[in-house]
């Protein structure tokens, strides 16, 4: 796999489905997608049964927090399909580095979520302020994180301004 496989795969699914929507992107696959209360301490987590794909998202997640979900359980679909079969991939802590699987369903999601272009243009200025770049996309500073790896990995110069942290989603709040 080269440096771009990733962002290529995301840009290929976007062709194909016409949006950057990850809930949008599981129904054209037909991917039953659901929400449930049952697992707390779980953001989501997808498995394959009877030849059909199913995504579970925790409820009680913020929208925004879903939708993050929602394209990093679709990663885990694209990416690691032969896995589901094996069992569920279940993601209790998103931004993990130290899990191969994850590290790639967190730069797919990042990749989806995230366009280049919108990067380039919101870095413009010189001022730019990281964090309000975070709220105004409704995307976390450590998805954010993944984009800027993701832009650097591929030959753009963005800073990164904070260390990828891989137990981020597991603090209580």
């Amino acid at each position: 796999m080269g440096k771009t496989y990733i962002y290529d795969e995301v840009e290929r699914l976007v062709r194909k489905c016409k949006t950057r929507n990850p809930f949008d992107i599981l129904s054209a696959l037909n991917v039953v997608v659901m929400e449930s209360n049952a697992y707390q301490k779980l953001k989501g987590y997808c498995f394959s049964a009877n030849r059909t794909i199913y995504v579970i998202i925790n409820d009680s997640l913020h929208p925004a927090e879903k939708n993050i979900v929602a394209a990093h359980e679709l990663a885990h679909i694209i990416l690691h399909r032969k896995m589901l079969q094996l069992a569920p991939l279940k993601d209790n802590i998103l931004y993990d580095m130290k899990s191969e699987t994850e590290y790639e369903a967190n730069l797919f999601a990042a990749d989806l979520l995230i366009t280049d272009n919108v990067i380039r243009d919101m870095s413009k200025g010189e001022d730019i302020d990281y964090f309000r770049m975070c709220q105004t996309l409704s995307v976390s500073p450590d998805l954010m994180n993944f984009k800027l790896f993701s832009l650097i990995k591929r030959g753009y110069a963005y800073p990164m301004p904070l260390n990828m942290d891989s137990k981020f989603l597991r603090k209580e709040k």
